[in-house]
């Protein structure tokens, strides 16, 4: 039986980013089977340029109105039909074998719910910040309280932003909605939730840019990246999907106030190195 392979874009406002990032997707050595874009009330020509690039590899869905980040990411991995998806932010990049190689991973480990990887960090410019970041000591297939149990310790989200990971499709649904709820570890709590009493791969290459800029979203957050997370550990330990001590709490807590600090500086590092360029 053939394995069918999704990537989905959620967007709002995605230019100038979104034409590389949508060619990095179509230009896969495993090209996927279906892209769908989900356009959300947009006010920056990102429909009009969609409109003027019409594309028969893609499919565009449009928001009626303008919805949370949680629902049209919902929406996007709803609309999805392959057996495999993924979701690529719009101004996200995927290396051109991503979907080859973590395709036949998922096969390779039929037990698997998700195949995570590393993450190259680039500016606004596309400069990199950092080679290679993600999955921490993580190889290969692990039991997924062991990848949550890896995040809670060190304060960092091990799994990668959401274009590093590709997930089986009917473990994603199930574990839908997204929930912005903790808006800085969107991502981490659904992994959990997909993750939880199943088995997850990392593979230890780079699959995708992630990038960092002065107008991105993720920056915005990063002033509340430890209470964030700190309530994320709170919540997995609470429905039961890992197990914590009391020194391993406080450990939990410790990780994400450095993570914090270190990631805030970062920030502001690239944002001044940007403007100096």
């Amino acid at each position: 039986m053939t394995t069918t392979v999704s990537v989905v874009i959620p967007v709002h406002n995605g230019m100038p980013f979104l034409p590389e990032t949508l060619a990095s997707v179509l230009g896969q050595t495993r090209p996927p089977d279906e892209v769908v874009v989900v356009e959300n009330g947009s006010s920056d020509g990102t429909l009009e340029w969609l409109r003027e690039h019409d594309d028969p590899r893609v499919r565009i869905i449009v928001q009626p109105s303008l919805v949370s980040p949680a629902q049209n990411w919902t929406a996007a991995v709803t609309a999805a039909t392959g057996d495999l998806v993924k979701l690529v932010c719009a101004d996200d990049l995927l290396e051109p074998v991503t979907l080859e190689e973590q395709a036949a991973a998922m096969l390779e480990h039929p037990d698997a719910v998700l195949v995570a990887a590393w993450r190259r960090i680039i500016d606004h410019d596309g400069h990199v910040i950092a080679a290679r970041r993600g999955l921490g000591s993580l190889r290969g297939e692990v039991p997924g309280e062991e990848a949550i149990r890896s995040c809670a310790l060190r304060g960092v989200n091990a799994f990668g932003e959401s274009a590093t990971v590709l997930f089986r499709k009917d473990a994603l649904q199930a574990a839908m909605p997204w929930d912005d709820s903790l808006p800085y570890v969107i991502d981490l709590d659904l992994y959990s939730r997909v993750a939880a009493s199943r088995k997850v791969v990392m593979l230890p290459r780079v699959h995708a840019s992630f990038r960092v800029s002065a107008g991105s979203w993720t920056r915005g957050l990063s002033t509340r990246q430890r209470d964030d997370f700190n309530g994320w550990v709170d919540r997995v330990v609470a429905r039961g999907l890992i197990r914590l001590s009391g020194p391993e709490l406080v450990r939990a807590r410790v990780m994400a106030a450095l993570q914090a600090t270190a990631r805030r500086a970062a920030y502001e590092y690239t944002l001044l190195q940007s403007r100096l360029r």
